[in-house]
This record gives structure tokens, C-alpha cells and sequence, in this order.
């Protein structure tokens, strides 16, 4: 039973990813960069993995004690998806502010 809330957890996990790092695509929108075409889904796609290989391993061999693997894993995650989400306000914000000046 655990290793199916664990698997929703990570299905959430995974959606929230992919969103924040959809929403840096998107607002960067005509000025893409090398850098935002490249390293965005790389580090979503790296961060999957680690938390797919996470999970997968925890639902082969479940084990009583805590699960210290999984829990950096799924932290990983979530600050990966701040830093994410925090690039898509800073770029959003700086877009904001030259509309406003001109």
C-alpha cells in the first residue's frame, strides 16, 4: 500500500516539474536562448530519472526504516521546481518592466 501512494506522490511530483519548466519556456518566449533550450530539459529530465530510479528501487525493495534516497530525491525536486519557478517570475518581471518603460 505504501508503494502506491508513493507512485501518486511521484506522478504529482512529475507534473509539477514538467509545468515549471513549461512555464520557463513559455515566458521566455521569442528570446530563447542556447541556454534555456538546452539546460531546461536536461535538469527535468535528470531530476525524472533520479526520482523515477527513487521510487522504482523503493517499490522493489520496501523497507521499514526511512528511505533516505527517496526523500533527497523528492527534495531535489521541489527545489529544482522553486529555482524554476522563480526564473519564470524574474523573467516575467524583467519583460513586465521594459514594456513599462518604452
Amino acid at each position: 500500500m505504501v508503494s502506491i501512494s508513493m507512485l501518486w506522490e511521484a506522478t504529482i511530483y512529475f507534473v509539477i516539474l514538467v509545468i515549471s519548466a513549461l512555464s520557463v519556456i513559455v515566458v521566455s518566449g521569442s528570446r530563447r536562448t542556447a541556454s534555456t533550450i538546452l539546460l531546461v530539459p536536461i535538469v527535468l529530465f535528470c531530476t525524472i530519472f533520479m526520482v523515477q530510479g527513487s521510487v522504482l528501487t523503493a517499490v522493489k525493495h520496501p523497507t521499514m526504516g526511512a528511505n533516505v534516497g527517496s526523500g533527497m530525491a523528492f527534495l531535489t525536486t521541489w527545489v529544482v521546481t522553486g529555482i524554476l519557478f522563480a526564473v519564470t517570475i524574474v523573467i516575467t518581471f524583467v519583460k513586465y518592466s521594459k514594456k513599462n518603460e518604452a
